[in-house]
């Protein structure tokens, strides 16, 4: 059964009102995983429509060497309109894969040109996410609703109501959130990351290798939720007992040989995660 490795949390990093704690675990892989945006740049990938263009649905190849990680909530642009991906999915070494994917942009059906990967949805979005399960009714419209509320509480105008715009708009704020950031420990392979006192998300990689890949474009998506927590909030964060809880989840899962997909359901989170060769990839994780 594939469970994560022994972790622990670290000291917290002080990311202005965004509090990073960072998740230490075993520096030995022998995994070797891209990101989508390095394989992007070096032209070994390819993002396309159908041949009969869905909503959903959206072709990735993968013309390198190496299998593919592409992040739940990771966005992707251009095209007839933006999506962002519905589950973390590993794209192997030179296959082509269709990619469930959800609307990032209500407005537009007009083709603008190949995709592009953009930015990864802030937490509030990728919650939604994980609480689908296998019942997608109605999944659409919530995160619809949600990019609404955002575009409402941060002041962006929009005229397809685009996540994207939300994200050019503020991106000038979200970096001030990583001034003179580079990067955490060595030995990081996720984090929790919580503002205004409350718990945004958690990710969580099988390696730092791979952590190190996401690791800015991960930090300023959680900012993007962080900017809407500035006040102060005397309510007391156990980010270790919410690793335990999550720890203790998969814990009870039941896993097949098939299961490259799974989903965590509690009374006080969910979450959804990815698994490879007995390996738990990626895990993100999200209070209920």
């Amino acid at each position: 059964m594939p469970i994560l490795n022994p972790v622990q949390l670290t000291e917290p990093v002080f990311l202005r009102n965004l509090i990073i704690y960072p998740i230490l675990g075993s520096a030995n892989d022998d995994i070797e995983i891209s990101a989508v945006d390095d394989i992007l740049a070096k032209n070994d990938g390819t993002f396309r429509e159908l041949d009969a263009p869905d909503i959903n649905r959206i072709s990735f190849s993968n013309r390198g060497d190496t299998p593919v990680l592409i992040l739940d909530g990771e966005e992707i642009i251009g095209s007839l309109q933006n999506r962002i991906a519905a589950d973390s999915i590993l794209v192997p070494a030179r296959s082509t894969n269709n990619i469930p994917v959800i609307c990032a942009e209500e407005g537009r059906w007009d083709d603008i040109g190949s995709f592009e990967t953009g930015y990864c949805s802030y937490p509030g979005i990728r919650a939604i996410l994980s609480r689908r399960g296998n019942r997608k009714n109605g999944l659409q419209k919530k995160v619809w609703k949600e990019i609404e509320r955002k575009l409402t509480a941060t002041k962006t105008l929009s005229t397809t109501s685009s996540m994207h715009d939300i994200y050019n708009n503020l991106e000038d704020e979200a970096t001030r959130y990583v001034e003179g950031f580079e990067s955490l420990n060595h030995d990081t392979i996720g984090f929790i990351g919580v503002a205004g006192g409350k718990i945004l998300g958690c990710d969580i990689f099988h390696a730092p290798a791979t952590y190190r890949k996401f690791e800015q474009k991960l930090v300023r998506s959680y900012a993007l939720d962080a900017i809407e927590h500035r006040k102060p909030s005397p309510n007391s964060i156990d980010a270790g007992k919410f690793l335990q809880a999550t720890h203790d989840s998969l814990k009870k899962k039941k896993y097949t040989d098939r299961a490259r997909h799974f989903s965590l359901k509690e009374e006080k989170f969910s979450g959804q995660g990815l698994v490879y060769r007995d390996r738990i990839i990626h895990l993100s994780v999200f209070p209920r």
